[in-house]
């Protein structure tokens, strides 16, 4: 006789995607779940917690409004618990500090009850019955819901340099760098290099002496916040996409890149009238180059806190150094599967590096099909530029949710998307 299962499911990562499905879950009595993560407590990127930097989807694409908007763990509950509905409503904002949002996903995160942080998880396995956590008999389940997130891209050749003089964008605030009177380099065209460009004029007091900001485009690009581009983000999209060829997918991921990675127009605007400012208003000011078709391809120091940053012309060929005090890497994010799951590797094919997806979000292993190991947040390839966004968070996790508990507890059908993608 099979020995029961400690929990319906148990999670690893607890980042906005899993903590979506987690406040999801606590709701239904008859779903016992776990989700657990090594950090002592919620964080969401906060070395990118600039001030003025927002998130770029609504506020009402939060951990579970799309999917219940009756779920006491919306942002509209958040900030009517906190007694700033109408100030918020009256502010006007363009979009929504990331600083509140993060403040919104910790207060979430001290309610429910189905979270564990301070806990790494080394191992997970499939004893034929059920999964085991670190060889915890206490930590068996039914299915997995794996939210690790994505990690830093670091060019190889800067690698070894990593330091507090070079380092990623996300660890910005954590690196104490004073850049007054310093030069810096900012590589990397997208949202977070335009929110760094800003932050290191918005004091005049403590201005670098060279700023320079490279972006691989062809410009620094507006994202594409259209209503018609926005159709992307949404469930009808998302099962079209599945369908699709791998190769189409591949293609369309390329080609929609800036209605995911562009930078808000807003704060193009923001900056292009500091710029006229610092030229014309003020009598000092730093020596600021804009460098677009340009890309990175080597970084060496070349003296105790100096660095040489080789950038190659995209159209051209052309290469050029600049030299620089500081180099901050606005070079994105990657899936990278997760160490722990290496016991399970030989059991999960893998096609182009990722996962095979069922249309639940699981993903294709050869143990049983009463078992299964859904994954948030490394199917772009499979369901579209939507998948790492905030956009489809709760519809993705109602979907997940609907499955553990088979049955629809959640409405994910009806979308009523304007566009007939068949």
């Amino acid at each position: 006789m099979k020995s029961p299962a400690r929990y319906d499911a148990i999670g690893v990562g607890i980042g906005p995607f899993n903590l979506s499905a987690a406040a999801l879950c606590e709701p239904i009595p008859s779903l016992s779940t776990l989700f657990v993560d090594r950090k002592a407590e919620f964080s969401w990127h906060p070395g990118l917690l600039l001030s003025g930097a927002t998130i770029q989807t609504s506020h009402l694409k939060d951990l579970v409004t799309l999917a219940d908007p009756r779920n006491p763990y919306g942002f509209l509950s958040y900030l009517h618990a906190h007694g700033r509905m109408y100030r918020f409503i009256t502010s006007d904002f363009r979009g929504v500090e990331r600083a509140e949002f993060d403040d919104y996903f910790r207060w979430v995160s001290k309610q429910l009850r189905n979270l564990r942080f301070g806990m790494d998880v080394q191992t997970v396995d499939f004893d034929g019955e059920h999964f085991i956590v670190n060889g915890n008999a206490d930590l068996t389940s039914r299915h997995l819901i794996l939210g690790t997130g994505l990690s830093r891209c670091v060019p190889e050749f800067a690698e070894p340099l990593i330091g507090n003089r070079v380092f990623h964008s996300d660890t910005l605030l954590n690196q104490g760098l004073d850049w007054k009177d310093k030069r810096i380099a900012i590589i990397g065209g997208g949202q977070s290099g335009a929110e760094i460009f800003r932050h290191l004029l918005s004091d005049d007091q403590r201005f670098p002496s060279h700023l320079y900001w490279v972006s691989s485009r062809s410009n620094f690009l507006p994202l594409d916040d259209s209503p018609f581009t926005n159709e992307l983000f949404t469930p009808g999209y998302s099962a079209h996409f599945f369908e699709l060829p791998l190769e189409q997918r591949l293609f369309t991921v390329d080609s929609q890149k800036l209605a995911s990675d562009g930078i808000s127009l807003n704060l193009l605007q923001d900056i292009y009238r500091r710029l006229y400012s610092l030229e014309f208003l003020r009598a000092r000011k730093p020596e600021i180059a804009l460098r677009a078709n340009k890309r990175m391809v080597g970084l060496t120091k070349s003296g105790a806190d100096e660095y040489t940053v080789a950038l190659k012309d995209s159209l051209q060929g052309r290469t050029s150094e600049v030299t620089v005090d500081a180099v901050i890497l606005c070079t994105g994010y990657q899936y990278r599967i997760p160490a722990f799951l290496k016991p399970l590797l030989p059991r999960i094919p893998l096609d182009k590096g990722g996962y095979l997806y069922n249309p639940d979000f699981s993903i294709k292993w050869d143990g049983p099909a009463t078992h299964k190991i859904y994954v948030q947040n490394a199917a772009i390839n499979s369901r579209g530029i939507a998948d790492p966004n905030l956009s489809l968070m709760a519809w993705r996790s109602a979907n997940i949710v609907n499955d553990l508990a088979g049955r629809p507890v959640y409405k994910v059908h009806d979308s009523k998307e304007l566009q007939l993608w068949v």
